[in-house]
């Protein structure tokens, strides 16, 4: 009779070890090895960006360039500026070479301002065409004036960009707080502007174009 008794308990036993087994399974269902596998269900998303973001940068910046090119390629006669003060009386111009100008001084003539900078790609081939106008009219004729707008341009420097583009003209730094570019609302480089025989402004270009030369020669023929 103890025959079935020790069967009973055997088949307990065994039961009680299935338990154990389907318990240590359910524990077991995430191991380190699947919670590695899941993190690194975000290496696409890594490749992605890391593949994209380049072409995104080189898109950006032919975007900005192609901006540039609009805008220093441009047919740009702007008009006029304000001629409520002509001459700008109230401003003297102090040349890098220690002198002193006073716009009102020049009055019966056409003046040309040339607003440039050293760090101006298209401020180069534009001083060419103001080199071309300086020598097709008499000082008697037109006085220009060379203005950078940069305080930190050097003596040296603006010298050596003179001599580059043929201008023997004085100039003018701007001083820190831009006082001379502000006074006549200068927002980029390079700017020309063309006052009349009475100091008031007649007409303004910026950028660079081929067709500069003609465009001021006609306004200046036409004063």
């Amino acid at each position: 009779m103890k025959l079935p008794k020790e069967l009973k308990a055997k088949k307990k036993q065994k039961l009680t070890i299935k338990k154990s087994k389907r318990k240590r399974k359910k524990k077991n269902k995430y191991t380190p090895s699947s919670i590695k596998s899941k993190r690194y269900d975000s290496t696409p998303k890594k490749k992605f960006t890391e593949t994209f973001v380049p072409y995104l940068i080189i898109i950006g910046a032919v975007f900005v360039v192609i901006i540039i090119f609009m805008i220093t390629s441009l047919d740009n006669r702007v008009g006029t500026g304000d001629n409520s003060n002509p001459y700008k009386t109230d401003i003297i111009f102090n040349t890098i070479n220690g002198g002193t100008i006073e716009l009102a001084d020049h009055q019966g003539k056409i003046i040309l301002l040339f607003f440039f900078d050293l760090d101006c790609p298209p401020c180069g081939p534009e001083a060419d065409i103001i080199s071309d106008i300086d020598d097709d009219y008499s000082n008697s004729q037109v006085f220009i004036l060379l203005i950078t707008v940069h305080s930190w341009d050097s003596n040296d420097g603006l010298n050596q960009f003179a001599n580059d583009h043929n201008l023997d003209r004085s100039i003018v730094r701007d001083d820190i707080s831009n006082i001379y570019a502000s006074s006549f609302n200068i927002a980029y480089t390079p700017t020309t502007i063309i006052l009349d025989k009475d100091g008031g402004e007649v007409e303004r270009f910026f950028g660079n174009v081929p067709n500069h030369y003609n465009q001021i020669k006609d306004v200046i023929d036409a004063l």
